[in-house]
This record gives structure tokens, C-alpha cells and sequence, in this order.
């Protein structure tokens, strides 16, 4: 009876054995199949985080050469500006040509001033104001050049002529 209750109890530890065996494989089972969606949500993930990565990178690329421009535009406004600053400085003026010169006409000269009478909508650019502004008339006689300058600078007109002299 003995040996009975001991195979009895045996052919339990083998069933026991058999049992947590499954369990263990069961587990172990369920187990590898959440490790493997987590390995592949991983990948999944890394694959976003480096393409995320790429872009921030080109942009950053893309944001240190719109600097480079910026700053490049900065200095070529501050070019002009000076550019500007110099013209100003300069002696320069605005010639008004009339006529052609040629070896029957003699040249006389002008100096235009801004008008104080001008008419609506006549007024120089702003652009040229405060520029010196000089007339060179090519005429037969004092006269003809006299009547170009009355009627290329009239009364009413932007310019009006001053200190009408022979030559240049």
C-alpha cells in the first residue's frame, strides 16, 4: 500500500511538473509575442526619431544659411547707405540739355532753380530735389536760346532759370 500511495504521489509530481512546465511555457509564450510588438513599436519609433532627427538637421542647415544671407543683405544695405552718404557728399549736378551742339550754334548756360509758382502736379520727384540742377542750350543767338529756355522751363514750371550767361 505504500508503494501505492508513493506512485500515486509520484505519477502527482509528474502531473505538477507537467503542469508548471505549460504554465512556464505558456508564459514564456506571451511573454516573447509583447516583447516582440514592443521591439517592433521600438524600431517604429527609432525609425520616426531619426527621420525627426534628418529634418531638424536640414533645417538647422537651412536656418544658418538664411542667416548667412541675412547678413550678407545687412552689409550691402549698409554698402548703400554709405554709397549713398558719399554721393550726397559729392558735387554733382543735373544737366538740362537743349539742343545739339554742332559748329553753327554756341552753347549757353543756366542755372535752375525750383520754382516758387508751380503748378498742380508739376512738381520735381523728390528724387531731385535738393540737386543742383544747370541748363546747356545749344542756339544760333542769344535770342533763340533765350526763347528754348522760356519754353522748356515756362513760369509755372518746376525750374526756373537764373544767371543766363555765354559758354559753358
Amino acid at each position: 500500500m505504500l508503494i501505492q500511495i508513493l506512485m500515486g504521489f509520484s505519477a502527482l509530481l509528474l502531473l505538477a511538473a507537467i503542469l508548471l512546465w505549460l504554465w512556464r511555457q505558456t508564459v514564456e509564450l506571451r511573454l516573447r509575442k509583447s516583447l516582440g510588438s514592443s521591439t517592433d513599436k521600438m524600431r517604429a519609433v527609432s525609425n520616426e526619431k531619426t527621420q525627426v532627427l534628418s529634418f531638424l538637421e536640414q533645417q538647422r542647415m537651412a536656418l544658418g544659411s538664411k542667416r548667412a544671407d541675412a547678413a550678407k543683405m545687412r552689409m550691402a544695405i549698409s554698402q548703400l547707405r554709405v554709397d549713398n552718404n558719399e554721393m550726397r557728399a559729392r558735387d554733382f549736378y543735373v544737366l538740362h540739355q537743349i539742343g545739339e551742339p554742332s559748329k553753327d550754334k554756341e552753347e549757353y548756360a543756366c542755372n535752375l532753380m525750383p520754382s516758387a509758382t508751380v503748378e498742380p502736379g508739376r512738381e520735381l520727384p523728390p528724387a531731385l530735389r535738393g540737386v543742383d540742377h544747370r541748363g546747356s542750350i545749344w542756339a544760333e543767338s542769344e535770342a533763340a536760346a533765350r526763347r528754348q529756355i522760356e519754353m522748356h522751363f515756362p513760369e509755372k514750371g518746376p525750374l526756373r532759370p537764373t544767371g543766363f550767361r555765354r559758354g559753358a
